[in-house]
């Protein structure tokens, strides 16, 4: 059964889907959950996504566990993640294994079923931030009675099934920060009629930074990172009247998330104002900070550190974000790091891949956590 797992990991490697477009992803999923005939099996999901059933007569509780699905978009001149020249797809964050490890906890629970129900989630549209919103707002999870929901991803850099927990927030909230300035284009031999937003770019640019290198302190992390710019067209006889800069926004918290938005939107607003322009702003890929239950946190630990596995907490969030953030505003839960190996590249670098390794190991521990939950008061 390990091995039509891996095979299947293989067969979604080779056919990656970006987020939205999952079609044949779902349809693999759900060929491979129909042998295991689970209780309910729930499809197209908020999308694509994939919700299993697996009911246990006379259970008291209901534990969920999600994996993501979708791949990312790759520039086939450079390979290279996130270029607006995309043509490839490629599974470079793990979601490949990720599924397979959920496929193969699912087996083990036909193979030895714990004193829970179990319900599955494969989610659609994680690298966008639409995927987990878009479940929830079904309101299919609510209608399951969910008591807690369990979260993973692979952490390269960590030795092989390593289990990585964090109390508190696991990984970080970000946001997308997209402005545009409008002033007005004029002839360029008089750029005194009109109004140029090139220097209330270069500001933005530089209080942005001088926030960002003011706010690097890990108790009240919160960072902007610029990804992009636009100032007028490439037209040599025109002086510039509108532009667009974008921005990534993080923090630990969703409360310093919050604090930096207003930072961001109303240096905008000051800036414009200053140069005679109107503005605007938009917030794209909204994640919010992965705060787990501590409670849930610490049984984690023991249940690893009691059964054979090594456990690390990392001193400092992650600075990524995880959509599954979107379950815990409605469930109790956690998220889990599982060692990718040493030496496996990082999440998004153009030579990654999913180590086949792990997945046994990973989907014991999911077993684990079912056959153990009702331990938790």
């Amino acid at each position: 059964m390990l091995e039509d797992c891996i095979q299947l990991r293989h067969h979604l490697h080779q056919h990656p889907e970006l987020s939205g477009n999952e079609a044949n992803t779902h349809n693999t999923i759900v060929s491979f959950l129909e042998r295991l005939k689970p209780t309910k099996l729930l499809t197209n999901v908020g999308g694509y996504g994939i919700v299993a059933v697996f009911e246990k007569a006379g259970a008291k509780r209901t534990v969920a566990f999600r994996a993501d699905i979708d791949a990312l978009p790759i520039d086939e001149r450079q390979n290279k993640p996130y270029s607006s020249d995309t043509k490839n797809v490629a599974h470079k964050c793990g979601h490949d294994g990720h599924t397979t490890i959920l496929l193969r906890f699912a087996e083990k629970i036909i193979e030895n079923p714990p004193d829970c129900n179990v319900v599955l989630i494969f989610q659609p549209e994680e690298e966008t931030g639409k995927g987990a919103k878009k479940i929830m707002q079904t309101g299919l999870l609510q209608s399951l009675h969910i008591d807690m929901v369990f979260g993973f991803h692979n952490i390269p850099q960590q030795p092989h099934s390593m289990i990585v927990v964090r109390h508190n927030t696991f990984a970080a909230a970000s946001a997308g920060f997209v402005a545009r300035l409008t002033g007005r284009q004029t002839h360029a031999a008089h750029p005194e009629n009109g109004i140029n937003p090139g220097l209330a770019v270069a500001e933005m640019i530089e209080k942005f930074d001088e926030y960002s290198r003011n706010h690097c302190n890990p108790e009240c992390f919160q960072q902007s990172t610029l990804i992009y710019t636009r100032l007028g067209e490439v037209a040599l006889g025109t002086s510039a009247g509108d532009a667009e800069i974008i921005f990534t926004l993080r923090a630990f918290s969703n409360k310093d998330m919050a604090e930096i938005l207003h930072f961001a939107s109303s240096t905008l607003s000051k800036i414009g104002n200053r140069y005679h322009l109107e503005t605007s702003y938009e917030i794209q890929e909204d994640f919010p900070a992965v705060e787990n239950d501590n409670e849930l946190t610490d049984f984690l630990i023991n249940k690893a550190s009691a059964n054979g596995y090594e456990t690390t907490e990392p001193d400092t969030p992650f600075r990524w974000s995880e959509d599954f953030s979107q379950y815990l505003t409605e469930f109790r839960g956690a998220f889990i790091g599982i060692g990718s190996g040493l030496e496996t590249k990082e999440l998004h670098h153009p030579d990654y891949d999913f180590p086949d390794a792990i997945i046994e190991k990973a989907a014991e521990f999911l077993s684990l956590i079912s056959h153990r939950i009702n331990t938790l008061h």
